[in-house]
């Protein structure tokens, strides 16, 4: 059982969304195998509520559509029940219920998003995202260590 989950969420192909793609990319080069699972995603989806019941920690990365670009945010998730749970829009704190009401497990939980300039077609991220990657993936470091934020 993973100590910790990693779900990046995003599209590699709209340019800055892509960024946790990349943030994870880098954090499974450098993260011990057996204590994180890194799993990439387009979207949050129910079935994900299984996985997260076995992790101690969940850690959410995700591109913010508004902000400056560059900057990072952390924030913890609780679990809330959610308007409108589909597969076409589930919420971090949406899955978080999900996985506290089928499985009664109820990880800590972070999300992570880091400001995008650019969300065009493409799959390049912009310079001001290829330059906060670093410190982003420091920041989820530093969470995975202590267990906050």
């Amino acid at each position: 059982m993973p100590r910790v989950l990693v779900l990046a969420i995003g599209n590699p192909l709209r340019s800055d969304d892509g960024l946790a793609w990349r943030a994870a990319d880098e954090l499974r080069s450098s993260a011990p195998p057996a204590e994180i699972e890194i799993v990439k995603v387009h979207q949050l989806a129910p079935e994900l509520a299984e996985d997260v019941s076995r992790a101690a920690q969940v850690i959410f990365i995700d591109a913010a559509a508004t902000g400056d670009p560059g900057i990072i945010k952390c924030e913890k998730v609780v679990a809330s029940a959610a308007e409108s749970a589909s597969s076409h829009h589930l919420t971090p704190d949406a899955l978080l219920h999900l996985t506290a009401t089928l499985y009664d497990a109820r990880p800590a939980a972070f999300m992570v998003s880091l400001a995008g300039k650019c969300f065009d077609h493409g799959e390049s991220l912009s310079p001001e995202i290829r330059e906060a990657i670093p410190f982003l993936v420091d920041k989820i470091r530093a969470l995975i260590q202590t267990g906050q934020s």
